[in-house]
């Protein structure tokens, strides 16, 4: 982890993603090594220090044309977004101007990613990015229509814009062979890669609610509303703030148990390579629980306030609910179509999360 956040950190420098007041300790803040050595104990250290990169450079574009810092108008998240997504899949498209704070660090890792990768995790990846930003844009224009979805949209638009399926892609180009296309597109493999990737948003959305908060008291009135499971339990569930937390945590821990089921279900028949993503898949969701506990993305939101906000969380081995959530059927057929039932004896690792 030591060696790849130094030259994850010199990466940030090299580019220029650290220069501005409070940005250096935002980019440290992100503990972008601390997520995927978490995640990806047992990959190759070159290829995932693309992966790193990509990280730390992803939070500051999160920041600047995503989320907090980025322009209201529409169409200058989606030129840089197309710009992006083309100069993955071809490093020499010129689409980014020279002078884009992010045209150095995508097209050097759009080079070193055509030096290491195979082509089908090249399709893959530029695949997940077209999937994230399809999410992110929705997300903006609902904030910008002050729109608040039901949770039934919520929970599968946040499975976009989390950015868990590019991260994912980034898991299968740590390792150095392919996963063929009829195994990770299979239906019960797929469902647990949308599985990992609901759990982390839900962690992120408990780890991030103070950090919200936070933003929103020093936003202007009328600023647009809170997009967090927790809010959206407040506001249509009419539940207090520590009730909806609850709330959020059970839905987590419902995914997660249903997540184990089908995994012990897939993993003896598994090929190697897809051993391996299946351990990532399961190390994401540890690794990015500790990951959040600790970073300074959360606890101090602008890289100037240290400790504006407390994160704390409490593990168990027992669900704190489990089957399938009555009122959000756009991911019932995790449950509805894919078998799985736990074994006996099976050890889970730990489900519930509440931070204060």
């Amino acid at each position: 982890m030591a060696l790849l956040e130094k030259r994850g950190l010199a990466f940030m420098e090299r580019h220029g993603l650290c220069r501005g007041h409070g940005r250096r300790e935002r980019v440290m803040g992100t503990q972008s090594a601390l997520f995927f050595a978490g995640n990806c104990p047992d990959a190759d250290p070159e290829r995932l220090q693309m992966a790193v990169d990509w990280t730390y450079a992803m939070f500051v574009f999160d920041d600047f044309a995503c989320d907090e810092e980025a322009p209201e108008d529409a169409f200058s998240f989606l030129d840089v977004a197309v710009r992006v997504i083309r100069t993955l899949e071809s490093p020499v498209a010129a689409l980014l101007p020279p002078d884009h704070p992010f045209t150095g660090p995508v097209t050097d890792l759009a080079q070193r990613l055509h030096q290491l990768a195979s082509a089908t995790q090249r399709r893959r990846l530029v695949d997940a990015h077209l999937s994230w930003y399809l999410g992110v844009a929705w997300e903006r224009a609902a904030r910008q229509q002050r729109l608040m979805p039901t949770l039934n949209d919520y929970v599968y638009t946040r499975l976009l814009y989390v950015a868990g399926f590019p991260t994912l892609a980034w898991f299968q180009i740590s390792e150095p062979v392919d996963i063929p296309d009829e195994q990770i597109n299979a239906p019960a493999v797929h469902a647990l890669t949308e599985m990992a990737s609901m759990v982390a948003a839900l962690d992120d959305d408990l780890y991030s609610y103070g950090k919200e908060l936070w933003y929103a008291a020093r936003r202007p009135t009328g600023a647009g509303p809170i997009l967090n499971i927790v809010h959206l339990y407040q506001t249509h569930a009419g539940a207090s703030q520590e009730v909806a937390q609850r709330r959020a945590v059970e839905l987590r821990d419902r995914i997660l148990a249903r997540f184990l089921d089908v995994r012990d279900t897939v993993w003896p028949t598994a090929e190697e390579p897809l051993r391996r993503y299946l351990s990532n898949l399961t190390s994401l969701i540890r690794g990015n629980y500790e990951w959040g506990i600790r970073a300074g993305r959360y606890t101090n939101p602008d890289g100037r306030h240290p400790g504006a906000v407390a994160v704390s969380g409490t593990v168990t081995d027992t669900p704190s609910a489990t089957g399938a959530p009555a009122d959000i059927p756009c991911i019932a057929w995790w449950w509805h179509y894919l078998p799985g039932p736990t074994p006996a004896g099976h050890h889970q690792p730990p489900t519930a999360t509440r931070p204060r």
